[in-house]
C-alpha cells in the first residue's frame, strides 16, 4: 500500500482551467469550511479521468495521511471531507466541506499544507489568523493552477483585516502564482455586527443616526419658535 501526503487542491492534476475557491463561515462557534474545485475537460484528461481522479475521502486533518486505497475507501478512525460533485457538462465542479469546531481548525488539511508558515489561534473569544507573505504551496507543485479565491464570512466582529476586498460580511483574498501576500485577519467572537473597511460597525452607524435626527429635530423645532417670536 503506497501512501503519501496530499493537500486537497494536491488532487489537481497539470490541467489548464482550473481554479479552487475556499468558503470559509465563522457562525455558531463553528468554522465552516467549503471547497470548490473546479476543472475542466481536454484532449487528455477526458471526463471520466476528471471524475474518477479526484478521491471521496480526504481527511480533514494534514496529520492523517491520504492513503491510495483501490477501491477508494474510508478508515473507521479518521474524519473527512464531505464530497459533493457537480457534472458541468465539459467539466466537473468537486466540493469538499467540513464544519470545524473553532479550536480545532489550526489543524485543517487546507490551512496548514496551504501555507509554507501560519499562526492560528482561539483564546478568550479572539481568532486569530495569520499566513506568511510568500502565497500559495499549490502553484509552485502545479503551476497550471490559475487562481485560487478565499472568502471569510462571518457575522462576528472583524477588529483586524488585510483582505483586498470587503463586500458586508464577507472577506476576500485572490491568489494567483504571482501573489506575495498573507491573510491577517483577527475576530472576536463575544461581539457580532459588520464593519465598514473594519472602521464602524453597524450598531454604531443607528445610534450616530438617531443623536443626528434629534439634533435635526431639535433645531427646526427652535426654527419654527423664533419666526413666530420675529411676528409678534
Amino acid at each position: 500500500m503506497k501512501k503519501k501526503i496530499l493537500t486537497l487542491i494536491l488532487l489537481i492534476f497539470m490541467i489548464s482551467g482550473c481554479s479552487v475557491e475556499v468558503n470559509i463561515d465563522i457562525s455558531d462557534n463553528k468554522i465552516k469550511e467549503s471547497n470548490d474545485i473546479t476543472i475542466y475537460q481536454n484532449a487528455i484528461y477526458t471526463k471520466e479521468i476528471l471524475r474518477t481522479s479526484f478521491r471521496d475521502y480526504i481527511p480533514i486533518y494534514a496529520s492523517n495521511l491520504i492513503v491510495d486505497t483501490v477501491p477508494d475507501q474510508p478508515f473507521s478512525d479518521v474524519l473527512y471531507y464531505n464530497k459533493n460533485t457537480t457534472d458541468l457538462g465539459n467539466g466537473y465542479r468537486f466540493n469538499y466541506s467540513y464544519d470545524f469546531d473553532i479550536d480545532k481548525y489550526g489543524d485543517a488539511r487546507t490551512i496548514k499544507d496551504g501555507f509554507r508558515d501560519y499562526s492560528y489561534s482561539y483564546r478568550n473569544d479572539i481568532i486569530s489568523l495569520s499566513t506568511d507573505s510568500e502565497g500559495l504551496i499549490y502553484f509552485n507543485d502545479y503551476p497550471l493552477l490559475e487562481e485560487v479565491t478565499v472568502n471569510i464570512e462571518t457575522d462576528y466582529l472583524v477588529e483586524e483585516n488585510n483582505a483586498d476586498s470587503v463586500n458586508g460580511n464577507t472577506y476576500t483574498w485572490v491568489f494567483n502564482k504571482d501573489s506575495k501576500k498573507s491573510i491577517d485577519i483577527v475576530i472576536d467572537t463575544s461581539k457580532s455586527g459588520d464593519r465598514v473597511l473594519g472602521i464602524v460597525n453597524v450598531s454604531t452607524l443607528v445610534t450616530i443616526g438617531v443623536v443626528i435626527g434629534i439634533i435635526l429635530i431639535i433645531l427646526v423645532l427652535l426654527l419654527i419658535r423664533n419666526r413666530k417670536n420675529n411676528k409678534i
